[in-house]
């Protein structure tokens, strides 16, 4: 695969979407792919970054122009160009059809935050927490939403199990980091506020070029255990893992953290960063220091600020909930999901003559033999025969279960499979399907699939019947936010099935060689 990244980052811009692209980079290098990122890598901090990443990324400088034929004519050479920009103007997509739908072309994926950076795309990725819940910002074949999609470097995910949850230390160790460029000059504001806490702590802020004097004035007269000012360094993931509470503003430095399992305070400095900022805190993963639009003031924060850094378990239970938003493997998901969609994975179809209905005791004994079958069992995880009496019990505790829908497939009235969902988190569905032995090689599975999805997207609102018209721009009901699959890697008839049907790569393989797929 060849991957080209759109993306500009350095001084006066900010640094998280260069951060976040480098994610990409490094994973795809990884996985023997070339690389190459067009746009600004300015300032010491990005450049270092840019060079971890060793020989595989090539670095092509600043784009020509923003003109999308212009950026259209730099990917021609590309199998993905990933855009992570949110100042670049409209038609990119129409810039790269120009020579009709079928004509190859590069495949687009763009980062948005919400419906900033969004664009119409083959896949539009939005790594905002909740982001699964709400309708899509942009139209695409694929829409890859929630926090399960940052991307991160792998020197902060490969401390996520190396991590203390306490440093022990007598003085708490605070690290203060606004972003690698800090535009509003926040961090003087903050250390206003730690000072006004009069706890002695052991505080550590990074500065950019318009805050170092300011910082440096503070360091100055600090009377209470100590400030050290520093400039942006690579090793930044480190040094969280080193404090007891980081104090950040609510760019892309809190997913690293999230990711981490780190306690932390947060505010949202900019009005794009408020999304994120308020999915945090109803997670239970930060705590809360205001907005641009609702600041807490300099006493506001130091009161939450000092019940934080005088509460132990407080910080444990934010930690462990930030762990919880963030596992780390976006950067995997993303670039196998490039990779499915190059080896000709497709968005859904329609369930075409295929119709479900909810299984009944009447089922039991179709249901039994299908499940029994040698080549259903020699995919599942459980490839045991199941006795006929251990069967029905397990028939009647499903249909009693509200977390479980066990459905019957069916063309012109005759069974033709199973399928059935269970739910895996809240709103996140795993499916089981089975195609009657008589029915295999027809071309069933994926009208059963897809029919089973009308039917739990309709059962899941509350305001229709299964089988009727979905309503909502997100086309799904409120209660459903993704659908799962788990499939062993031997399994290449499910694997086809399911890439062909809009799913794309959620969690590698795991011990039993059963790995995960997500659609939105």
């Amino acid at each position: 695969m060849r991957l080209l990244l759109r993306c500009d980052g350095g001084p006066g811009i900010g640094v998280g979407h260069v951060v976040r692209s480098l994610a990409l980079a490094e994973e795809a290098v990884a996985r023997g792919h070339e690389v190459a990122l067009l746009g600004r890598v300015e300032g010491a901090f990005l450049v270092d970054l840019a060079a971890a990443v060793g020989p595989g990324l090539r670095l092509l400088g600043p784009a020509p122009s923003d003109r999308p034929t212009d950026l259209a004519a730099s990917a021609a050479d590309y199998d993905v160009l990933h855009v992570d920009h949110y100042d670049l103007p409209d038609g990119l997509l129409d810039a790269l059809l120009v020579d009709g739908p079928e004509s190859p072309r590069p495949v687009l994926s763009t980062m948005a935050d919400g419906t900033y950076g969004a664009r119409p795309a083959d896949l539009v990725v939005d790594p905002t927490v909740d982001a699964q819940w709400s309708a899509p910002p942009a139209p695409a074949r694929w829409h890859l939403r929630g926090s399960r999609f940052v991307a991160l470097r792998r020197s902060v995910t490969s401390l996520r199990e190396t991590v203390v949850e306490e440093t022990g230390a007598l003085v708490p160790r605070v690290l203060v980091v606004m972003g690698g460029v800090d535009p509003t000059g926040a961090a003087p504001g903050v250390v206003e506020a730690l000072a006004a806490t009069g706890l002695p702590l052991d505080v550590t802020v990074v500065a950019s070029e318009g805050t170092r004097a300011a910082l440096d004035a503070l360091a100055a007269s600090w009377s209470v255990g100590s400030l050290t000012v520093t400039d942006p360094v690579a090793d930044l993931p480190a040094r969280m893992a080193r404090a007891d509470l980081v104090v950040s503003a609510a760019g892309t430095s809190v997913w690293e953290l999230c990711a981490m399992r780190r306690p932390m305070a947060v505010l949202a400095v900019v009005d794009n960063q408020e999304p994120g900022y308020a999915a945090l805190l109803r997670a239970g993963a930060a705590v809360g220091l205001g907005t641009a639009t609702e600041p807490l003031g300099t006493a506001g924060m130091a009161d939450r600020l000092s019940a934080a850094l005088a509460d132990p378990g407080l910080r444990r239970d934010v930690a462990a909930a930030a762990g919880r938003v963030v596992d780390g493997l976006g950067a995997w998901r993303l670039v196998a999901s490039f990779e499915d969609v190059l080896d000709g994975a497709t968005a859904s179809a329609g369930p075409g003559e295929v119709t479900v209905r909810p299984a009944t005791p009447a089922d039991a004994e179709p249901l039994w033999h299908w499940r029994n079958d040698p080549t259903t069992r020699e995919h599942s995880r459980s490839q045991e025969p199941v006795p006929l009496e251990s069967h029905l019990a397990w028939l009647t505790a499903s249909l009693a279960r509200r977390d479980r829908h066990l459905l019957v497939g069916e063309v012109a009235g005759r069974p033709v499979g199973t399928i059935r969902w269970d739910e895996d988190s809240a709103g996140e569905w795993e499916v089981s399907i089975t195609v009657a032995p008589d029915s295999r090689g027809r071309g069933v599975a994926k009208g059963l699939l897809a029919a089973g999805e009308d039917w739990l997207a309709d059962a899941l609102d509350g305001s229709a019947e299964p089988g009727a018209p979905k309503a909502g721009d997100s086309g799904r009901g409120p209660g459903l936010a993704a659908y799962l699959a788990a499939v062993h890697t031997g399994n290449t008839a499910s694997q086809r099935l399911f890439q062909r049907s809009g799913y794309l790569p959620d969690l590698p393989a795991d011990g039993d060689g059963f790995e995960r797929f997500v659609k939105f």
